[in-house]
């Protein structure tokens, strides 16, 4: 193999003196540049996404919003209160529902969700038996209509609806979920796709004023499932933008790897914090997040998806929302089957899902919210 490119030469990121920490939404708005902001601890979510939909949403829509908003946590409550058990994954489901509903309302262009479909179904291949042949069906959003909630959410995460009738299997949908993932792959006898970045820093060359984004991964946390650095590339979304360069650092004497932003981005004053976001936004579709309540409170990782599948990766919010929709409608409409799913071979797996996700859900979706990293404190 021909020896790698050294790295571009620069020096950590530094805005009044301070390091900049990864993050989706590391600077605010100020009020003539971008500053900083911090990591958010809460330990009641719910009252600073009221606080956001007070602030932030438009007033027309506000009452609204804060209405779906009651809603969803009247919903988690009974949830995870335990009085709800046989019919927990539809009560969450209309948790998210209502969750989403706020915040496509504070965030989106849709003046209201009233008459609003789910704009998903649950469907079933002919002769299918437990997961293998269940898929959803989701709908384009129209804006002359009454809103299609899966699409309008997927439009308020990226950007993008849909552009026409999509399925997702759910064998697609299940390992794009990072808690649970290793039992997914033990389960299906495949290899496990979610790879831990080490570490996320921003880089600068003062002289020229360019910053970029380097990726650190453990060496070994790829030979050991047998990935190779093209393939983690490749599949990870990260070719385009992304180069593997040379790296001597170690961490607990474990060699890491190093992946350097292809393209610099100008920052074309003294002030880099106002085009941070240019620099993320190259990086946020590849990324999926778990929160944690103790330092380094986020962790990061990439997702490794054949090439077939591809196109079928959603947002990582929006992943769980699916498949929360799923069980949901299983167990409205066939109760039977959920419980021969949660005895099934996808059983311990399913039930990592509807025990551990939801927490997860409310703090990613605070976070949304926010624009700014929220978690929960470890000591009340």
């Amino acid at each position: 193999m021909p020896p790698l490119p050294q790295p571009r030469a620069g020096l950590s990121l530094l805005i009044k003196q301070r390091p900049v920490r990864f993050s989706n939404w590391p600077t605010r708005r100020g009020r003539v540049h971008h500053a900083l902001q911090s990591l958010v601890f809460a330990r009641d979510p719910w009252l600073m996404i009221a606080r956001c939909i007070e602030q932030q949403c438009p007033t027309p829509r506000r009452a609204e919003a804060l209405a779906t908003l009651e809603q969803s946590k009247d919903f988690y409550s009974a949830a995870v209160s335990g009085i709800i058990i046989a019919a927990r994954p539809l009560a969450l489901y209309y948790s998210f529902m209502n969750l989403v509903k706020a915040f496509c309302l504070t965030r989106g262009s849709r003046a209201t969700f009233d008459q609003a479909q789910h704009g998903i179904a649950e469907m079933r291949t002919p002769g299918a038996i437990g997961l293998a042949g269940a898929f959803l069906r989701a709908f384009q959003s129209i804006p002359t209509a009454p809103s299609n909630n899966f699409a309008e959410f997927k439009e308020v995460l990226t950007g993008v609806g849909l552009p026409a009738t999509t399925d997702y299997q759910l064998p697609v949908l299940l390992p794009q979920v990072v808690p649970g993932h290793r039992v997914w792959a033990m389960e299906s006898k495949k290899s496990e796709r979610f790879i831990s970045l080490h570490d996320l820093r921003f880089r600068q060359d003062r002289s020229n004023r360019t910053m970029w984004l380097d990726l650190y991964f453990v060496a070994d946390d790829l030979s050991r499932l047998g990935i190779t650095h093209q393939r983690l590339l490749a599949e990870s979304g990260l070719s385009s933008n992304f180069r593997e360069v040379d790296c001597t650092e170690q961490w607990n004497s474990r060699q890491l790897l190093r992946f350097e932003q292809v393209t610099a981005l100008p920052y074309p004053d003294a002030h880099p914090a106002d085009q941070i976001d240019s620099v993320i936004d190259v990086i946020r579709p590849s990324l999926w997040t778990t929160v944690a309540t103790a330092t380094p409170y986020r962790r990061y990782y990439v997702y490794l998806s054949p090439v077939a599948e591809r196109p079928f990766v959603l947002p990582q919010v929006l992943s769980i929302y699916a498949i929360m929709y799923y069980l949901g409608s299983i167990t409205r409409y066939r109760p039977h089957h959920y419980d021969t799913l949660t005895q099934g071979p996808y059983g311990a797996w399913i039930q990592e899902f509807v025990g551990g996700q939801p927490l997860q859900f409310l703090y990613l979706m605070a976070s949304e919210f926010m624009r700014q990293d929220v978690t929960k404190p470890a000591i009340l």
